[in-house]
């Protein structure tokens, strides 16, 4: 915290010491500090988000399938960034979360950026690998408690630990290609740092003001080059309960693609994405696939439209008027498979409906109620199947 405090302070004073002039002070979606000439520039923001889950069946093996009532603080989150002659970009997020035995504070987002080229912007650091809609989405603005099967399930999920990414600055037609070091910070065989590629291109072949067309795709390879154990996928439907696992296998091979689609009419979005996993068996052993496809669904009762970031193809939060709430209605259909070489299917399905009501801007109440089916993942004698509740309480600033 006291590296937090000091990084604060030397963000202000390089504002304030910028130009002479009085600086301009904002507290539009937090606090922001700008130059009078806006070259240089400051901003504090956050977000909180509470969940409360209640689950049983094959959610709660461990008690028999009874119902089991958990809550969580999901995200607490310190937010800081700025600008600095103009190009230079900065990023600083904090996660704070009471653990048992004492706090747990871990850096999120954290690096430096540079918007100076002209035909791609660069950014050195810890930052989300640009794989997937949904995944890239904010999780202030996800249409449902939890992002889709596949996201959740696998590490490109996870921040990576460090490593360099290059985004275009294409409004209809976009790319992103990255280098990381994965969650985790795997080796390779010689010691040295695992590099995953990770490549995004995607476009807008409609972008009006009240129509959206969006298409996309993505590749990954991990670059894993030595035989390691891994778990076709690993699924929590609600945080706090029991994980869906699948079988593991021994690889020495991931590679995963996906293809994304978004459309927005007015109050209406529907949004679906088809994922592939390929994995290679190590020392003689079997491979495996993880399919996955999920469909999503959004109303607004109250008219607004939803969100959408051309120059960086993702999708936004809607945003209430100032007469009052907005509510929306959420459906969404999400299944994910493994298929091991000489093995039965494992598989996984949900079918979630929702209600998110917005009080304000900065206010956000989620309601997910989800039916979930697995195959040949709890034992003969274990129910196969669940029920789950989850609420959500969101501040962001």
């Amino acid at each position: 915290m006291k590296t937090l405090i000091l990084y604060s302070l030397a963000c202000l004073l390089v504002v304030s010491q910028a130009d002479a002039s009085v600086p301009v002070i904002s507290t539009e979606g937090g606090l922001q500090i700008t130059s009078s000439d806006g070259a240089f520039s400051f901003k504090l923001g956050g977000r909180i988000m509470w969940d409360v889950d209640s689950f049983d069946g094959v959610l709660n093996r461990s008690n028999e399938g009874s119902r089991r009532l958990s809550n969580d603080l999901r995200r607490s989150r310190l937010e800081l960034g700025g600008t600095a002659y103009d190009e230079w970009k900065f990023k600083f997020d904090i996660d704070i979360k009471d653990k048992p035995g004492g706090s747990n504070v871990h850096l999120h987002t954290v690096g430096v950026g540079y918007t100076g080229l002209k035909a791609f912007d660069v950014f050195i650091g810890r930052t989300k690998e640009p794989f997937g809609l949904e995944e890239l989405t904010s999780s202030k603005s996800i249409s449902s408690i939890e992002r889709n099967y596949f996201t959740e399930a696998t590490d490109t999920d996870s921040q990576p630990e460090f490593g360099i990414r290059l985004d275009s600055k294409g409004t209809r037609l976009g790319w992103s290609i990255s280098l990381f070091n994965p969650a985790g910070g795997p080796k390779k065989s010689d010691g040295n740092d695992r590099i995953a590629f990770t490549g995004r291109w995607f476009g807008a072949l409609i972008n009006a003001d009240s129509k959206t067309l969006h298409l996309g795709i993505a590749v990954t390879d991990r670059n894993i080059d030595q035989p390691i154990q891994q778990k076709g996928f690993a699924l929590d439907i609600a945080e706090s309960g029991g994980k869906l696992d699948s079988s593991s296998l021994t690889i020495n091979s991931d590679r995963q693609w996906g293809v994304e689609g978004l459309y927005i009419s007015g109050p209406f979005s529907l949004q679906s994405e088809v994922f592939v996993k390929k994995v290679g068996g190590a020392n003689g052993g079997p491979g495996g696939d993880v399919h996955h496809y999920y469909s999503q669904a959004t109303y607004s009762l109250t008219g607004e439209r939803r969100g959408y970031k051309a120059k960086s193809g993702i999708a936004d939060i809607i945003k209430p008027s100032a007469d009052g709430w907005a509510v929306e209605l959420v459906g969404k259909l999400d299944h994910i498979e493994l298929d091991i070489d000489g093995a039965p299917t494992e598989a996984v399905s949900g079918y979630l409906a929702g209600i998110n009501l917005y009080p304000n801007k900065n206010v956000k109440l989620m309601l997910n109620v989800i039916r979930v089916t697995s195959e040949k993942i709890a034992t003969d004698s274990a129910d196969d199947a669940a029920t789950v509740i989850s609420t959500r309480l969101q501040l962001a600033f």
